[in-house]
């Protein structure tokens, strides 16, 4: 939950101007840009992909990192939901 609530963060700071981009960003959390574009792409993850995260509906193997490493997600929420697949 804490990386989609960065992931939200994140890409506010950079759609409504807050921050000056993703090198900004990266260097007020003291992380690599690469990171920050990897984990900015999670705020486009489908909401029920969420919703079930949130409610931990998912095998405890699913991890963020696992989660940050499926990125770059396809943008169409049917393709993320088969990649995802969090019945695993």
């Amino acid at each position: 939950m804490a990386l989609i609530a960065k992931a939200h963060d994140w890409f506010d700071r950079l759609s409504l101007g807050r921050s000056n981009g993703v090198g900004a960003i990266s260097r007020d959390e003291q992380v690599t840009t690469s990171y920050v574009t990897r984990v900015i792409q999670l705020a486009f993850l489908a909401p029920d992909i969420v919703q079930r995260i949130v409610r931990g509906d998912h095998s405890p193997e699913f991890t963020a990192d696992r989660l940050i490493r499926l990125v770059p997600l396809p943008i169409a929420w049917d393709a993320q939901r088969k990649l995802i697949n969090l019945n695993l």
